[in-house]
C-alpha cells in the first residue's frame, strides 16, 4: 500500500534566459511519497511503486488467467487464478501469488495430455520421434515389398476436450505384378493367376529345338515404391537347328522420332541387328536392340518413340539426391540424346545412408575428338565437339574435298559420314584425278590399271594374228 503525505510547496523552477542567467519562473507542487511497508523508500521512475508490489504476471505457455487483467501492478499477497490451455491438464493448484518482494510465486500446474498408443502397423513400423504427448508427431513406413495406403504421419492434436491422433494408422498392401510376359517359342511355369505378389518368381523354358538365351527366372519386384514389375527382362528362345537361307532380309524399320545408333542400312540380312534411340523429348518403348530373323521380321518387335512425360529423355526433373528407397534397391536411368550415364550400365543403387551410388542422375556429354584434316582446316576449330554438332571441312588452295564437306558428331563418339580428305588436284589425260584414301588402295588401283593395259595389248595382238592368217 502506498501512503502519501501531501505537502504543497510553492517552488520556482530555474530557467536560463537568453543571457545565460537563471531565474525562478514556474510554481510546481511537490508531493512527498512514503511506502507503507517499513524500511522501504520510494523508487524514482516515471511510475511509482513500492518494492513489495508485483508487475504483470508472466505469460505461461500452458495456461492463461481465468479473468481478464485490468491492472498492471498488484500488491503483495494478491492471488490470480489460471486455467489450463487446450491440450493440457491440471495437476496442481492453478494459482499465482504476488510475493512480499515483488515476484510471482507458482509451480507448474498444467502438463501436456497424452494421446493413446497408436498400436502396431502390420507389415510396417511406427516411428516415434519423441513421445505420445500433445504436439508430438509419429511417422509410418512399410516393409520392403509393401505399398503404404494412407497418411505417412500423424500428429497428437486437440479434438474436443481431449487429444487424439490427426490421422489413423495407414495400411501396408503387398506389391502385385501382372501376369508375366509371354515369349515366342517358349513359356513360363507360372499358373493362371491374374496377379502375382512381391517376391513371386516364374521360370521360363523353350519349346523343343529352341535354346533359351537370357535369364530363365524372373521375380516380381517393386519400383518407385508403388509399381510391381518383373525383373530382369524375359529371355528369348532361339532355334538351334535353323538354317537361314540367303533370301531372308528385313527392310529398314520406320521409327518416327527415332535414331539409329548403329547398323544403319537400306536393308538387312539374317542376324543383322540395329541399336535404336529416340530424339530429345521422346522415350523409347520396347527393346533398343532388334535383330533380323526368319520370315523377314524384326525380333523383338520394332520399338516406338513416345513423347516423354518429363521432356528429358527419361530423367525426372525433380529427382533429389536423397533416395526414398530401401537400402540395396536400384534403378536404371536414361540421359538426353548426346549424353551418357556416368554409371557404365545406367544403374544407381540406394545406400544405407540414403544417398545414390553413383550419384543419380549424372549424365556426361558425348564428345568427339577433333578430326585431323591434312591440307585443310575446320570452319570452327575446337579441341573437341559435342554430340550432334555439325562442322564444315575447308581445303587449302589447290586441294579439293573428297567426300562429304559437312560431318556430324554422332552419339557413339564417331564422325558421320566419314571424315573427308583434302586431295591435290592433278590433271592427267585431260581428266581431273583425285587422290585415293590410302596407299594400299592406290597400289591396288595401279595393279588393276596395269592388268587392263595388258589385256588390251593381248587383244590387239590377237586381232593382228587373225588378220595375218586371213
Amino acid at each position: 500500500m502506498l501512503f502519501i503525505n501531501k505537502t504543497s510547496v510553492l517552488m520556482k523552477a530555474r530557467e536560463r534566459d537568453e543571457k545565460g542567467t537563471s531565474s525562478w519562473s514556474k510554481n510546481l507542487t511537490i508531493q512527498t511519497l512514503r511506502c507503507h511497508i517499513p524500511r522501504y523508500n520510494v523508487r524514482f521512475s516515471l511510475s511509482f511503486w513500492c518494492p513489495g508490489d508485483c508487475g504483470l504476471p508472466p505469460k505461461l505457455p500452458f495456461a492463461s488467467p481465468l479473468n481478464q487483467l485490468y491492472e498492471t501492478n498488484f500488491k503483495a499477497g494478491t492471488v490470480l487464478k489460471y486455467t489450463c490451455h487446450s491440450g493440457y491438464r491440471k495437476v496442481n493448484s492453478s494459482r499465482l501469488t504476488c510475493g512480499a518482494y515483488g515476484a510471482w510465486i507458482y509451480s507448474i500446474f498444467c502438463i501436456k495430455k497424452q494421446c493413446r498408443n497408436p498400436g502396431e502397423l502390420t507389415n510396417g513400423k511406427v516411428d516415434v520421434m519423441t513421445d505420445f504427448l500433445f504436439g508430438s508427431t509419429i511417422h509410418f513406413s512399410c516393409s520392403k515389398g509393401y505399398i503404404l495406403i494412407g497418411s505417412t504421419s500423424s500428429q497428437c492434436e486437440v479434438q474436443g476436450s481431449e487429444v487424439e491422433w490427426s490421422d489413423s494408422l495407414p495400411e501396408c498392401v503387398i506389391v502385385k505384378c501382372e501376369s508375366p510376359p509371354e515369349i515366342r517359342n517358349g513359356k513360363h511355369g507360372g499358373g493362371d493367376e491374374d496377379l502375382y505378389t512381391y517376391g513371386s518368381s516364374v521360370t521360363y523354358s523353350c519349346d523343343p529345338n529352341f535354346s533359351l538365351i537370357g535369364n530363365a527366372t524372373l521375380y516380381c519386384m517393386v519400383e518407385n515404391k508403388t509399381l510391381g514389375v518383373w525383373r530382369p527382362n524375359p529371355p528369348i528362345c532361339k532355334n538351334i537347328f535353323f538354317y537361314a537361307p540367303v533370301e531372308i532380309f528385313c527392310h529398314q524399320p520406320q521409327i518416327p522420332q527415332g535414331i539409329f545408333i548403329s547398323g544403319f542400312k537400306p536393308f538387312y540380312t539374317h542376324k543383322d541387328s540395329i541399336v535404336i534411340s529416340c530424339k530429345k523429348g521422346y522415350i523409347l518403348r520396347g527393346s533398343n536392340l532388334i535383330h533380323c530373323e526368319a520370315h523377314n521380321e524384326w525380333y523383338p518387335s520394332v520399338p516406338t518413340c513416345e513423347p516423354s512425360e518429363y521432356g528429358l529423355g527419361g530423367i525426372v526433373r525433380d529427382f533429389t539426391s536423397v533416395c526414398a528407397y530401401a537400402s540395396g534397391d536400384f534403378i536404371f536411368y536414361m540421359c538426353e540424346e548426346g549424353y551418357y550415364p556416368a554409371s557404365p550400365d545406367g544403374k544407381s543403387s540406394c545406400q544405407e545412408d540414403g544417398t545414390w551410388k553413383p550419384q543419380m542422375p549424372e549424365c556426361k556429354p558425348v564428345l568427339c575428338p577433333k578430326p585431323v584434316i591434312e591440307n585443310g582446316r575446320l570452319a570452327r576449330e575446337k579441341d573437341h565437339y559435342v554430340a550432334l554438332e555439325n562442322i564444315t571441312v575447308q581445303c587449302d588452295f589447290g586441294y579439293s574435298v573428297v567426300g562429304p564437306q559437312s560431318i556430324t558428331c554422332s552419339v557413339n563418339k564417331t564422325w558421320q559420314p566419314e571424315v573427308p580428305k583434302c586431295c591435290e588436284q592433278v590433271i592427267i589425260g585431260g581428266k581431273l584425278m583425285q587422290c585415293l584414301p590410302n596407299p594400299e588402295e592406290v597400289k591396288m588401283a595401279l595393279e588393276v590399271y596395269k592388268l587392263s593395259l595388258e589385256i588390251e595389248r593381248l587383244e590387239q595382238e590377237k586381232d593382228k594374228n587373225i588378220i595375218q592368217i586371213q
